[in-house]
């Protein structure tokens, strides 16, 4: 009984760490699929990139990208004094570091809907 108790809470571990795990790379998966399809791009064009198995959605990076955006609302969203409600982009006010992450992020969102400058530029001039 023992024995079976220790494999249980082993599993478990797995488990919850493999879950663990898959829910906080989002971020990654989205860059990754981004390199992905800019691979694809750069050796068979727009239809090759377009057949590439994708990782994450789309709205599962947007929706990463607000998260990373919403740690700094407190800063972004401001009231003057005269009383009128005002909004800062949100990357101005971020760290040096989360603002790269915000770009990368931004950037693999529009490669993800096969846009964006990367992927444009690998889907036309293969390089």
């Amino acid at each position: 009984m023992k024995q079976l108790t220790l494999k249980a809470l082993f599993l478990s571990g797995v488990a919850a760490f493999s879950m663990n795990v898959h829910a906080s790379s989002v971020y990654e998966q989205c860059v990754s699929d981004a390199k992905t399809l800019i691979e694809a791009a750069i050796v068979g064009g727009t239809p090759a990139a377009r057949e590439v198995q994708q990782k994450s959605t789309v709205d599962q990076c947007r929706a990463e990208l607000t998260r990373m955006e919403q740690q700094y609302k407190s800063q972004w969203k401001f009231t003057a004094a005269d009383g009128k409600q005002y909004v800062k982009a949100p990357y101005s006010v971020m760290t040096p570091e989360d603002r790269e992450k915000w770009a990368i992020l931004f950037n693999a969102i529009d490669t993800k809907n096969f846009m964006g400058v990367r992927y444009l530029m690998a889907a036309y001039y293969r390089q």
